[in-house]
């Protein structure tokens, strides 16, 4: 029988979108599908150390960018959507003449609104069902729409979290009003669930913290400066990861701390676990990716991302993190928090490759 061929593109809107697509890519190899990547910069760095065999397509990102305040962040997005419009036009187009020639059997796209094709089953992955905006009206309109969108172009919609109460994202991927389209709940998605120890088996860690820097400019770097400047007043040993995998210069170290650029899974891991506490924005894959590791994590929400506000005060409210705005966020209180916190353990169901061969037999394949 003829192998099965897989193009999957990530947005480039946050590395989550990228890391959250290896299990995904690893289950459909193992089940001997045929996969190609589409995308760019520092995500396709991030898929070829993953992937250094699988056959790769340049597909240029949004090259969405935030505002340096909370309440700039509105306009910014608005400002922004005649590009957004215009990337969504120019990746169906770039998938429509791309598919001539190389006839893919399945299409996955990962956030990717113009990533889908008229006849070919084409597969939308998001964890947000009901995008938050600050109105009510426009939430519920911004559903309206997206739910239209899947019905007319997507075949699937695949949910990374549990369905039902013990779910990880709440309103966001588990709304009353589902689509029309069949959606599958994936369970949860972390590429370093492997490599997580057995708490038993946890050594002494050697930095107090462990910053995870993520997401679009100018947001990114403001929150790698706070983190540095604060982090070095602790006196006490800490690293930075900035999620700048195409700056490679984008390093320091001090007397007790470092910023790296960008590290690899299996490092990540490592230095995930050298750490007592854990600091992150708080996008959705981070904190799956987290979860195996069992540590006390304070998020603080990029200004003005409603998504990662409305997670951040869900996992508060759970008991699972301790959460800070930005602009009210002291490195020296928050480490004093968590260290008192108590902390509640995290529901956590892994998504498998066995779940994804029954949910493919849904389309055929």
């Amino acid at each position: 029988m003829q192998q099965k061929s897989v193009l999957i593109a990530p947005l480039d809107w946050g590395l989550g979108h990228a890391t959250r697509c290896i299990p995904i890519i690893a289950a459909l190899q193992a089940l001997g599908y045929r996969v190609t990547i589409a995308t760019d910069g520092p995500h396709e760095i991030i898929l070829r150390e993953a992937f250094p065999d699988l056959s790769f397509l340049t597909l240029k990102g949004y090259g969405i960018r935030y505002s340096k305040r909370a309440e700039g962040f509105a306009f910014k997005m608005l400002i922004q959507i005649p590009r957004i419009l215009y990337n969504i036009l120019r990746e169906f187009w770039w998938l429509s003449k791309t598919n001539r020639h190389q006839a893919f059997d399945l299409i996955i796209s990962d956030n990717r609104l113009g990533f889908f094709h008229l006849k070919t089953p084409s597969i939308f992955i998001t964890h947000q069902l009901n995008l938050q905006t600050p109105f009510i009206w426009s939430t519920r309109l911004l559903q309206w729409m997206q739910y239209t969108w899947f019905r007319f172009f997507y075949t699937m919609v695949w949910v990374p979290d549990m369905e039902g109460d013990q779910n990880l994202s709440g309103i966001l991927g588990n709304p009353k009003h589902k689509p029309s389209v069949p959606v599958w709940y994936m369970n949860s998605l972390s590429r370093l669930k492997e490599c997580a120890r057995d708490p038993s088996e946890a050594q002494k860690q050697e930095h107090l913290f462990l910053g995870i820097v993520s997401g679009p400019e100018p947001q990114r770097s403001i929150f790698q400066d706070i983190l540095w400047q604060e982090g070095n007043k602790t006196n006490h040993p800490f690293q930075i990861i900035a999620g700048t995998a195409n700056q490679p210069n984008n390093q320091a170290v001090s007397e007790h701390g470092s910023i790296v650029p960008h590290v690899g899974g299996p490092d990540l891991a490592k230095a995930i676990e050298n750490a007592t506490y854990i600091i992150s924005r708080g996008g959705y894959t981070s904190l799956m990716e987290l979860i195996p590791f069992n540590k006390k994590l304070i998020l603080v929400p990029t200004p003005g991302q409603t998504e990662q506000e409305y997670l951040a005060k869900r996992w508060q409210e759970k008991g699972w993190a301790i959460a800070y705005d930005q602009t009210e966020f002291h490195l020296e209180t928050a480490l004093h928090k968590a260290a008192t916190f108590k902390y509640q353990p995290i529901p956590f169901k892994s998504f498998t490759k066995e779940a994804l061969k029954e949910t493919l037999k849904q389309v055929n394949l």
